[in-house]
C-alpha cells in the first residue's frame, strides 16, 4: 500500500484497514511518529500556558534564586545560599543544592494541571501534567537532564534570572518543551498500541483470522491515526481529558471494523 491509500483507509475507507498488514513497516512507522507529534501539541500548548501564568511570578522568582554554577557535574553555589521551593496555582518550583530532594518528590508535587520543575543537586528534573494509565505505569511524563549534557553544562544563577525577567517566553524554550513533550507522547503511544495489539490479536485468534501479532501492530497504528486527531481535538477543549484511554478503544473499535470479513482459518476435520 501506498501512503496514500493508508491515509484513505485510516479515515474514510476504514474496510480497506486490512490491507495494511502487507504495507512495509517503514511507511506504517510514520503514522506513529505522526501520531507522536500531534499528541505533543497539546502538552506544549499547556506548558506554555503555564508559563504564561508562571511569568507573572517570574520577577519574585528571579530575585529568590542565588548565584550557582555547574561545577564536576553538580549544582555549586557560593555563600551560604539555602534551596527553596516556591508554588503558584500553576507551578512548583523547586531550587535545592543541597540535595534534600529528588526526582520522585519532585514528580510528586505534579498534578493534572500543576507543572513542577526541579533544579536538583545533580540534574533538572520536569514533570509534565499528564493523564492516561500507561504514563501512570511508566512515569513517562517526568524529564531528567543531567548537568553533563552540553547544552545546560554553562548554565548559571544570572541566565536563569535573565529569562525569568524577561518579558517574552524565549523561542528556544517553546522549542525545548514541544520536543521534550514528543518522549512521554511517544512512548505512551507506543505503550497504549502494543498493549492494544494483545487484545486486537485475542480477537483474530477468536474471528479465526489468519492475522500475525505483528501484522495486527501495524494495522492497529493506523487505526489509531483518526482517535488521535479527535483526542487531540478534545483536549484542546477539555485538558483534563484522558487521551490514551479514547485513542485505544476507539482504534480497536476501528481495528474490529477494518478486518471484518477477512479469510478465515480452514480447520481440519
Amino acid at each position: 500500500m501506498t501512503i496514500i491509500q493508508m491515509l484513505k483507509s485510516a479515515f474514510i475507507q476504514i474496510p480497506n484497514l486490512k490491507y495494511v498488514k502487507d504495507a512495509a513497516f517503514s511507511k506504517v512507522i510514520l503514522f506513529l511518529l505522526g501520531a507522536t507529534v500531534i499528541l505533543a501539541v497539546p502538552t506544549t500548548l499547556q506548558v506554555n500556558d503555564i508559563f504564561q501564568d508562571f511569568q507573572r511570578d517570574s520577577q519574585e522568582i528571579a530575585q529568590k534564586i542565588p548565584n550557582f554554577t555547574i561545577e564536576n557535574g553538580q549544582l555549586a553555589t557560593s555563600g551560604q545560599a539555602e534551596g527553596f521551593i516556591y508554588q503558584t496555582n500553576s507551578i512548583i518550583f523547586t531550587f535545592d543544592p543541597e540535595g534534600k530532594r529528588n526526582a520522585i518528590d519532585i514528580a510528586s508535587d505534579a498534578t493534572a494541571s500543576v507543572l513542577s520543575i526541579g533544579l536538583l543537586k545533580d540534574e533538572i528534573v520536569i514533570s509534565f501534567p499528564g493523564t492516561g494509565f500507561s504514563s501512570s505505569f511508566l512515569d513517562t511524563n517526568q524529564l531528567k537532564l543531567s548537568y553533563s549534557e552540553p547544552a545546560i553544562k554553562n548554565l548559571d544563577g544570572k541566565k536563569i534570572r535573565e529569562s525569568l525577567s524577561s518579558n517574552q517566553i524565549p523561542w528556544w524554550l517553546q522549542l525545548i518543551v514541544f520536543l521534550i513533550a514528543l518522549y512521554p507522547a511517544f512512548l505512551n503511544l507506543l505503550i497504549t498500541l502494543i498493549m492494544g495489539t494483545f487484545i486486537a490479536n485475542i480477537y483474530t485468534k477468536l474471528k479465526l483470522f489468519s492475522y500475525s501479532f505483528f501484522e495486527n501492530l501495524k494495522i492497529l497504528i493506523v487505526s489509531a491515526a483518526l482517535p488521535t486527531i479527535l483526542s487531540v481535538l478534545i483536549q484542546l477543549f477539555v485538558p483534563s481529558f484522558d487521551a490514551t484511554t479514547f485513542i485505544l478503544f476507539a482504534a480497536l473499535f476501528l481495528f474490529a471494523q477494518g478486518v471484518k470479513g477477512s479469510p478465515k482459518i480452514q480447520l481440519k476435520n
